[in-house]
């Protein structure tokens, strides 16, 4: 396929908390830069001041508002927020911009609980959990599910990631997974951070564990080219 020029390619803005989601993001996003410009913009402050203050409308919503603005001056065409902390953010956030404004996991909770008769949500971060919640109330009245998604939380995780121990933090990841997947159908990781350890699943459970950038493509369809 011959590649279009950047010129020509719509141009992507992701908004991101922390480095960690880097790796993944880039992993995914190598397939489709055939299509789309992408950039990104990383901002620590915000994810550290929502750990420090609480994850409250007051800080994200001018902050994330001041994060979109920088975006399209940067003439993206959508921006898509990463950080799943700020999901309840995006919707006021959309409303005031004249580009769409993309919470990433989305999409992965309305395909995956469309789909799945037992789904479940894990997360390491403790200021996703409402978050998290919220979405997943979001996504069972949107599609009208009469089973709940479970929300659940790693012990220990995030606690191990923040003291450098990443091999800490994976192994309390897997071990918990092993332990949901006994109940659960499906399995969402709620945080981009988390997707390096599904790789480290026995292979039997990996199909099992799903991650938003595995729906980049499908977000971007929905949103860009229709």
């Amino acid at each position: 396929m011959t590649e279009m020029s950047t010129e020509n390619k719509k141009r992507i803005a992701l908004i991101h908390t922390t480095p960690l989601v880097l790796p993944a993001v880039e992993t995914a996003i190598a397939v489709l830069k055939n299509r789309y410009d992408f950039f990104h913009t990383l901002d620590e402050a915000i994810l550290y001041r929502m750990m420090k203050d609480g994850n409250s409308p007051e800080l994200a919503v001018p902050w994330l508002q001041t994060l979109v603005d920088q975006a399209v001056r940067g003439e993206a065409r959508a921006v898509i927020v990463t950080c799943s902390s700020l999901s309840p953010y995006v919707q006021a956030v959309n409303e005031n911009s004249p580009v769409p404004v993309i919470k990433v996991d989305e999409m992965m909770y309305r395909q995956v609980a469309g789909s799945s008769g037992n789904p479940a949500v894990l997360m390491t971060n403790p200021t996703n959990e409402i978050p998290a919640a919220l979405l997943a109330r979001e996504t069972e009245e949107i599609l009208k599910l009469t089973h709940p998604i479970s929300v659940n939380i790693c012990p220990g995780a995030f606690d191990a990631l923040k003291a450098g121990d990443s091999e800490k933090h994976d192994q309390a990841v897997i071990r918990e997974v092993e332990g949901l997947l006994k109940k659960y159908d499906e399995l969402m990781f709620s945080q981009i951070s988390m997707a390096r350890v599904r790789s480290l699943l026995p292979e039997d459970l990996q199909d099992k564990v799903h991650v938003s950038l595995d729906y980049l493509e499908m977000i971007l369809e929905t949103v860009i080219e229709n």
